[in-house]
């Protein structure tokens, strides 16, 4: 299943602002700890470090076989999951 995985943060609590927070990044996403969650990473966007609005977002669409998967996947980040399918596919049952 895909799941949509949307995460905020302050942009004062960026955590690209410290090399603490760049290496909990690395380590989250990084292909080994990605293949031990049983996740794939589909797609994946940030609008930090360049977005100067006061929150920061991140959008992941991860391939899993629950929400629950995706949720334990980013940890202690907070992120809404939400289930998610290809605009194709909605267009065909229009």
């Amino acid at each position: 299943m895909l799941f949509e995985a949307t995460h905020k943060h302050q942009t004062s609590q960026c955590p690209l602002l410290t090399s603490e927070g760049k290496g909990m990044l690395k380590k989250l996403f990084s292909d080994e700890n990605v293949k031990s969650a049983g996740v794939k990473i589909v797609a994946g966007y940030m609008s930090c470090p360049a977005d100067t609005a006061e929150d920061h977002k991140g959008f992941f669409t991860i391939e899993a076989d629950s929400p629950v998967a995706v949720s334990k996947f980013f940890g202690q980040m907070s992120v809404e999951v939400r289930p998610v399918q290809p605009l194709s596919e909605v267009a065909k049952k229009l």
